[in-house]
């Protein structure tokens, strides 16, 4: 059985395309674009302050207990057991180590809870993750 010679080339440049997406030559229309997440700015003063004085973290953390929360300056210079913050890395900052389920030495802050929700920690880990601006 012979085809027409449009239905051949039909079929050859079908083939061909088929063939090439999976080389990137051609575009996948089955796969979807990725998701974009988009995070908001966040601010020191105006979103993360704001927790602490909450939660009362400045209570003992305010002159005493060899951290200071109520500055950018002094989480940056920490307490005994080094920097409370790494900007650029929240999962490295013993700020969010102390927040969550785990803490790597001593108890949960705040001590004794009620603990911060995951969508209030998740704030604190934005604002290290956009470099802990003192803004």
């Amino acid at each position: 059985m012979k085809l027409p010679l449009g239905v051949c080339s039909i079929l050859l440049i079908s083939l061909l395309l088929w063939g090439c997406r999976d080389y990137g030559i051609a575009p996948d229309i089955a796969a979807p674009a990725p998701p974009v997440t988009v995070v908001a700015q966040v601010s020191y003063k105006s979103n993360v302050l704001p927790i602490f004085v909450r939660w009362g973290c400045e209570g003992c953390h305010g002159g005493t207990n060899g951290l200071i929360v109520t500055s950018v300056a002094s989480l940056l210079k920490g307490g005994i057991h080094g920097p409370a913050i790494v900007p650029g890395n929240a999962d490295a900052s013993i700020l969010v180590e102390k927040v969550s389920a785990t803490p790597p030495f001593g108890v949960r802050m705040p001590q004794g809870g009620p603990y911060l929700s995951d969508s209030t920690i998740q704030v604190i880990k934005n604002w290290i993750n956009s470099g802990a601006l003192d803004n």
